[in-house]
């Protein structure tokens, strides 16, 4: 007996349809909690490979930066401008006062412009366990020193030379010794020089 059998079209191409379309398999992921492990894993691994940050270092750099920045335009202004330029120190507010001194009174007039340089956070003005080269220990301390509005100043006069020589002492908020960093003036010059204190000494160039 013969048999005969019969293909629907239909039904010939749906399976071979089955047969030729290959099983896609899906790509899994990263999770949220997967994600937050690897960067946990990258904090630790920071923390402990990178070299440990002195931010008491950073601002009382920055802050010596600020102090010497303005007497340096103090003595700069009075040679440009050929009248005084009075640089004050604010120890108490921690700031740093450049006055155009225009009429060489010594004092700032209503007309005459000022400079305010505040200090850093977390940096002050004190006094050091020992001055540089010796002599007074304080804040800020010179052989002529004028007091100016209350503040202690220092005049250049237009030859660049000042009325004084000088030493300021910038340090941490911090009972830190190793923290201090002073600035010294030269009278005859008004050169500014920058000093660190290690070890129980001065040490120029901030070494």
């Amino acid at each position: 007996m013969t048999t005969h059998m019969s293909f629907h079209p239909g039904a010939q191409k749906r399976h071979a349809s089955s047969v030729a379309a290959p099983k896609m398999g899906g790509k899994r992921g990263f999770t949220m909690v997967e994600m937050l492990i690897v960067i946990i894993i990258i904090g630790v691994l920071c923390a402990i490979m990178l070299p440990k940050v002195n931010l008491h270092q950073f601002r009382i750099d920055a802050g010596v930066r600020q102090v010497q920045g303005a007497l340096m335009q103090g003595e700069r202004y009075a040679v440009q401008r050929q009248h005084d330029m009075v640089v004050s120190f604010d120890v108490a507010g921690k700031r740093v006062l450049v006055i155009d001194d225009q009429n060489n009174n010594g004092a700032k007039d209503p007309t005459e412009k000022q400079l305010v340089r505040p200090l850093e956070d977390g940096v002050r003005f004190l006094a050091p366990p020992a001055a540089i080269n010796g002599g007074t220990i304080a804040a800020v301390t010179g052989a002529g020193i004028k007091t100016l509005g209350g503040y202690p100043s220092i005049v250049f006069h237009r030859d660049g030379a000042t009325s004084s020589p000088l030493q300021v002492y910038i340090t941490s908020t911090r009972p830190d010794a190793s923290d201090f960093k002073g600035l010294t003036v030269t009278q005859s010059t008004g050169r500014v020089d920058y000093y660190s204190y290690r070890t129980g000494t001065w040490k120029r160039g901030g070494a």
